[in-house]
């Protein structure tokens, strides 16, 4: 007689139980989305309100809400374990959450919660997960793939 198959994926399988890292990973990504929308939305309503530089306000609250939306889009693909995903909200979050820690008290916070999230990115837990999920082709000299 057979033994029934493990009723446990394969690690690499896309229905494969997410290490907790990721989970933490994620949560602290749309944690940090909606913050910077919430940080967007202060801008424009701050820009109604005041009577000079509305337009700017404004401008900076939009391009703030894309940067949201952004980190969103991206913190869904962390879950599938695509490279692209922590490699773009790796960057997002370094260009966006280094000045922020200079700019006043209300804004290091957001700043900080950036470059955690950027850490969270890269333990080497999350590591493990990445490759994984999605292994990193192998290349020599001159671009040329390496089995």
């Amino acid at each position: 007689m057979t033994r029934p198959a493990s009723r446990r994926p394969a690690p690499n399988s896309p229905r494969a139980p997410l290490p907790g890292i990721i989970r933490a990973a994620f949560a602290a990504w749309l944690a940090a989305a909606i913050l910077v929308a919430v940080a967007g939305i202060s801008f424009i309503t701050s820009a109604q309100t005041q009577q000079r530089d509305g337009a700017a306000l404004t401008s900076l609250g939009a391009v703030t809400l894309a940067v949201a939306f952004i980190i969103a889009f991206y913190a869904l693909r962390l879950r599938t374990g695509k490279r692209s995903a922590r490699e773009t909200l790796t960057t997002v979050g370094m260009i966006a959450g280094i000045p922020l820690l200079f700019r006043g008290p209300a804004l290091i916070a957001v700043g900080a919660v950036l470059l955690v999230c950027v850490l969270l990115l890269w333990l080497p837990q999350s590591s493990r997960f990445f490759q994984e999920r999605d292994p990193k082709a192998r290349r020599g000299l001159f671009g040329r793939r390496r089995p």
